[in-house]
């Protein structure tokens, strides 16, 4: 066989593959089938999408054929409440997030996040060449401001594209609106990532008509329970879309996507009745949990709960509750070290998770 020397850039040897869960071990472990797990880790939505959407994708008729975006660019627009011309669909918001990195980052230059964070940002960055610049947050996960000011300033221009989350992730807590329309104050791009703001907090989209050094990223995949299918989208000023369009694949969006987006716009109500749902379940988990003495769980405006914990650590939790087959989420950030985060899940599958918690106790 013939080898190649040294076949990718060298670069690549630092980047570790993100490696998704594997279900098929987590439940052999357990001693359960798949389908008996129980999880709260990845914030999808438990009640999944509306039944119109399982309806429209077994009658489509044209699967043979590349999409047509049309219609969702319109149903999208209507949605977000702005003009076609400031939405960009996309496979994920995975997907913006490597595009907008291509877009307004050159190899070398810094990309600004706030730890702890969601990591596909330095992910991203680093596969695209790019530095770095961490900001970690306050020990109240608030924004340390001043310290970003400074520290894009001192950058010379290096700084290009800043990513901040609302409501944020892991933490669950809304950035207020002046906070980030202080920060588009600077000689930056401020790509607000908006995944679970129809679970709670203030959309920034107000400030897009005044700033286009904006970028809001939103997704399907918490609130309308498509996560599987991987459909994200872009708010951004006419003139951003028409450069970030000259980067994206074509046909980036698959035909079954946009038939599920389709249904859910057209049957919202559906779709909302879940969202409302499972923010009512958010807020009984939290009082439920509240009652641990060895945990405490914070205020959250997504559809996930970050809990501190006293006197454990995340991993030695996050174990035993594996061994029973429910999933929740640890970080590998020394400074998460005490912390879960848990997914609100569907009523029965929250109250198993408290059952099993009370017997750690």
């Amino acid at each position: 066989m013939t080898r190649i020397e040294a076949p990718t850039h060298p670069y690549l040897d630092t980047i570790e593959p993100y490696e998704p869960p594997d279900m098929e071990a987590a439940a052999a472990r357990a001693g359960l089938r798949v389908e008996q797990l129980i999880r709260l880790d990845a914030n999808e939505n438990p009640f999944g999408p509306s039944p119109q959407v399982a309806q429209a994708l077994a009658a489509y008729p044209d699967y043979a054929f590349y999409p047509d975006y049309r219609l969702l660019h319109q149903a999208v627009a209507r949605y977000a409440g702005v003009a076609p011309e400031q939405v960009v669909l996309s496979n994920g918001a995975d997907e913006l997030i490597d595009l907008l990195i291509r877009l307004f980052v050159e190899p070398g230059q810094s990309v600004v996040v706030c730890p702890p964070t969601f990591s596909m940002y330095r992910f991203f960055a680093e596969v695209n060449r790019c530095r770095v610049l961490s900001i970690p947050r306050r020990a109240d996960f608030a924004m340390d401001v001043a310290a970003v000011e400074t520290a894009v300033r001192e950058s010379k221009g290096d700084a290009r594209l800043l990513f901040l989350v609302s409501p944020g992730n892991p933490d669950g807590q809304a950035i207020p609106l002046n906070v980030i329309r202080r920060l588009l104050e600077l000689p930056l791009v401020v790509a607000v990532d908006e995944a679970y703001i129809e679970f709670g907090g203030e959309s920034c989209k107000p400030l897009l008509s005044d700033h286009e050094n904006l970028v809001i990223i939103r997704t399907f995949s918490k609130w309308a329970g498509m996560a599987g299918l991987r459909l994200g989208y872009a708010l951004l000023a006419p003139r951003m879309t028409r450069y970030l369009e000259r980067i994206l694949p074509p046909y980036n969006v698959n035909a079954a996507a946009v038939v599920a987006a389709l249904a859910t716009l057209a049957n919202l109500e559906a779709v909302q009745a879940n969202v409302a749902r499972l923010i009512a379940e958010r807020e009984r988990l939290r009082e439920e949990l509240a009652t641990l003495p060895w945990l405490e769980p914070l205020p959250s405006q997504a559809n996930f709960i970050l809990c501190r914990l006293r006197d454990r650590s995340g991993r030695e939790v996050v174990d035993a509750l594996a061994r029973r087959g429910i999933l929740i989420r640890r970080f590998s950030d020394p400074a998460m070290a005490g912390y879960v985060r848990i997914s609100v899940g569907r009523p029965e599958q929250n109250e198993a998770l408290l059952v099993a918690l009370r017997a750690l106790d």
